[in-house]
């Protein structure tokens, strides 16, 4: 028996069980119950642990401390203080409704410490899975050898197979019942099969008791634990043109200065139309936690996405539907993606870089779009299409933002001969991917994403039909554009720092000595200074510099309410702004992300690829790709802006990137590019 099974069996506490029996496999997230009852019943784990470890005892008048004495164990040790620091006993329903509003806390801690204990699995999206060590043990035979699936195969029995519960199983029975847990978790059908059954346990547990008598009457804490929420500040337009970084384009500062001034929740208003900032380090890690309660994706793209042909696609789907198609586009956008084709993609870039004649000089942004275009294509979609029609799908889909998203252009501006003729190019970009992805066709050639949807959608055409699989297939040659606009950045900043861009050059010499490098060359020692520079560009350029979202829900924010169907702005990358965070935030300096600086570890701080269930899924395939190019870029060139005295200037819609004047030149051939 291994460590796990041990901890299974021996100390894993009422609140991590709690945690395992709600949560939900479909949505990756506890089962849709009301945010006041999981908080009582959440406090309530933690004074049935504290029971069973002898530190306590309760009747329905009091409840007493029994032995002072720390447990040792953190998660229980904080409430316990609280219990033993007060002068005068109370009732276990006062501690629950007293505790309940600091639960976010402890369901954070139970969380993250059931993914340190090998029993969940934890994403930078804040999705919560069984880990896969659990799920292959919970599809093996024997259902108890697996760590976190036990309990639910435990409590099943208990509720299905009439076996008598332990003290601690009728504890969790009532706790899970007093939040209206099993009526969330199992069908109609099955609940009122063993209704009658979980009843009589619920009734025989005094903390299950408790709880349900806080949470009976309501959804929400009680009116005199609330606090009248009050409004949000306001600053109007013409105040914001005030603003030197707006009209610099510099969306991501200019919300961050606002929220030095007026708090991490504001509205700016404009004619016509008002939208909710969100900006801040705990706005970001909530909206991690809790964002997918309150926030909804789905409405600002509905009509870009017909105009694409579709109506539904990762970026617009909340809740399981949206978890269950990231699932399945996991493995397509994976680091390992790259690593297992890095050969193809310093092919595909050096037969770019050998168009780029010394002297010519090129276009910044347009020149690193076409390249990393062509190279995701081809990672993932195993296709080579013309540059033409990359240029053509990067036309449509900016002209459709601007048109349906930002509403700047008229509808008409879509229907122009161009713009039909690039809609066109790419509905037969479509016809070959979906070709070139038949069974004989991909024999014996890596999985790649457009394969993993095509899984989906034969698998379940309801879910994932032929209509909506056409834009997810696009979808990634669109997201090579917003890498190409990155590498730009990148670009500039490498031409702008040429002591750092001789640090690069010689990380690369050193890897591509022998020849290209495999992927196990390519460890964060080997191009410490390159993902350094790429981590820094990321913080100071932002391309995409806000989700947009509607509030499905209301919410407060610092005691400042946020009214349901507001849209909201959550300006993720305002924090990289931010003096707090990031001392001297202009600067360009790879050293924050060192030891003993290490400004990206802050809470919430650093988050280039967003936050919340939407945050990108190809993080890690972005940061690999755009530090390979360098490396290639180093390797062969040293590049000079153009002209030399060009300082960085940057247009703001549909997404950050630099203006059309930024243009640079190959200044010399450091190693020549094979013929």
């Amino acid at each position: 028996m291994d460590d796990l099974e041990v901890s299974e069996q021996t100390d894993i506490s009422i609140a991590e069980e709690f945690i395992l029996l709600l949560l939900n496999d479909e949505t990756g997230f506890v089962a849709p119950i009301p945010e006041w009852r999981i908080a009582c019943s959440l406090v309530g784990s933690v004074l049935l642990d504290l029971s069973f470890k002898n530190r306590i005892d309760t009747d329905d008048q009091k409840l007493t401390v029994l032995d002072p004495t720390p447990t040792g164990d953190e998660m229980l040790d904080e409430t316990f203080a609280t219990l033993s620091a007060a002068e005068e006993e109370q009732s276990p329903r006062y501690w629950i409704e007293q505790l309940a509003p600091c639960a976010d806390a402890l369901e954070e801690a139970i969380f993250l410490r059931l993914v340190k204990r090998g029993f969940l699995e934890h994403d930078s999206a804040g999705f919560w899975s069984l880990s896969r060590q659990v799920q292959r043990r919970r599809e093996s035979s024997n259902m108890d050898a697996a760590p976190g699936a036990a309990v639910r195969a435990r409590i099943m029995r208990v509720l299905f197979q009439d076996e008598l519960p332990d003290p601690h199983d009728v504890a969790l029975i009532a706790l899970v019942d007093a939040c209206g847990g099993f009526k969330a978790t199992l069908t109609q059908e099955d609940y009122e099969q063993v209704e009658e059954r979980i009843e009589l346990f619920a009734g025989m547990d005094l903390f299950g008791r408790a709880v349900l008598q806080v949470v009976r009457s309501s959804y929400t804490p009680p009116a005199r634990m609330v606090r009248r929420a009050q409004t949000l500040p306001v600053i109007g337009l013409w105040s914001a043109a005030l603003s030197k970084s707006l009209r610099a384009g510099n969306l991501p500062k200019f919300f961050a200065e606002q929220a030095e001034r007026l708090g991490p929740a504001y509205v700016l208003s404009v004619p016509g139309r008002e939208f909710v900032i969100l900006a801040g380090a705990e706005i970001n890690h909530w909206i991690g936690r809790k964002g997918r309660l309150h926030l909804r994706a789905c409405d600002y793209l509905h009509d870009f996405q017909e105009a694409w042909g579709t109506s539904r696609s990762i970026a617009s789907m909340d809740g399981a539907e949206h978890y269950r198609m990231r699932r399945a586009a996991t493995a397509g956008n994976a680091r390992s993606v790259v690593e297992d084709q890095l050969s193809d993609l310093f092919g595909i870039g050096r037969v770019h870089l050998i168009q780029w004649q010394m002297g010519d000089a090129l276009p910044g942004e347009m020149t690193c779009q076409r390249l990393t275009g062509k190279q995701i294509a081809s990672l993932s979609t195993s296709i080579d299409p013309p540059i033409e029609t990359l240029d053509g799908l990067l036309a449509f889909e900016f002209r459709a933002l601007l048109v349906y998203v930002m509403g700047l252009l008229p509808k008409w501006t879509l229907r122009t001969p161009a713009m039909r003729r690039a809609h066109k190019a790419v509905l037969a970009l479509y016809d070959e991917i979906h070709a070139s992805h038949s069974p004989a066709q991909r024999e014996n050639k890596r999985r790649d994403l457009v394969d993993d949807l095509m899984a989906l959608h034969q698998s379940d055409p309801q879910f994932l039909p032929e209509t909506d699989l056409e834009f997810s297939i696009i979808a990634p040659l669109i997201a090579g554009h917003y890498v190409g606009s990155a590498m730009s950045f990148a670009l500039y900043e490498l031409m702008a720092h040429p002591d750092l861009f001789e640090r690069i050059a010689a990380e690369a010499d050193a890897l591509f000595a022998n020849g290209d490098p495999a992927s196990g060359d390519l460890t964060l020692a080997a191009m410490d200074v390159t993902h350094r520079f790429v981590m820094e560009t990321m913080r100071l350029h932002a391309v995409i510099p806000v989700h947009n979202r509607v509030a499905a829900n209301s919410f407060e924010v610092e005691g400042r309410l946020v009214p349901a169907r507001s849209t909201v702005l959550v300006a993720y990358p305002a924090t990289h702004h931010m003096a707090e965070h990031f001392p001297n935030p202009d600067a360009f300096d790879i050293d924050r992300f060192s030891p003993p600086r290490n400004e990206h570890r802050k809470r919430g701080a650093f988050r280039p690829f967003g936050v919340g269930t939407h945050a990108c899924l190809g993080s890690k395939f972005t940061e690999l790709t755009m530090a390979a190019n360098l490396l290639l870029i180093a390797h062969h060139f040293e590049l000079e802006l153009v002209p030399a005295d060009y300082k960085l200037k940057l247009s703001p819609l549909p997404k950050i990137c630099p203006d059309k004047k930024f243009r640079f030149r190959v200044k010399r051939i450091r190693n020549p590019l094979p013929s």
